[in-house]
């Protein structure tokens, strides 16, 4: 309830991985085969409200928002097709579900990795979650018509802090 979704984009990825062929007799015949799955997702950044707080005295008031950060990230399975693999009419390796959740799982990392990374994202939806607040309070202040002051502080999402 208090996660401020300010950003969603959406991003088409592949995740690429190897199936290394078994050991041992029943396996006679493997090789590894290298496989890709498309697909596509929607991440949602934001900040998350419940380690923020606002302190007001009189008109003044000053919000302690937490960084941005990013609040989820969801692959849309029906847009996966069946895994891309070299051809082998012989290879008994089969690409199974688990081969190509473990491909997925690390392709997800990696885009966690590649925002967390990524200032401009991070910085726009911080600053679209001090815009949406800041509209709020003008609009609260408008009908009361009372001007207030607004202060803003940063709280870092790594910090020990009780707000």
């Amino acid at each position: 309830i208090c996660k401020l979704a300010t950003l969603e984009c959406y991003y088409h990825n592949v995740a690429k991985s190897t199936k290394e062929k078994g050991m041992g007799m029943s396996h006679w015949g493997e090789a590894d085969r290298k496989f890709w799955v498309e697909y596509t997702g929607t991440v949602k950044i934001g900040v998350d409200m419940s380690r923020g707080s606002m302190d007001v005295d009189g008109t003044n008031i000053t919000i302690y928002i937490p960084e941005a950060e990013i609040l989820s990230i969801k692959p849309d399975y029906t847009s996966m097709d069946d895994p891309i693999s070299e051809s082998d009419s012989w290879n008994s390796n089969p690409i199974g579900a688990e081969d190509v959740t473990s491909a997925i799982n690390a392709a997800e990392q990696n885009i966690r990795e590649s925002i967390e990374n990524d200032s401009s994202l991070l910085v726009n939806a911080q600053d679209r979650a001090q815009k949406l607040i800041e509209n709020y309070i003008n609009q609260l202040g408008e009908m009361s018509g009372v001007q207030f002051t607004i202060t803003w502080k940063t709280v870092h999402n790594d910090s020990d802090s009780d707000l």
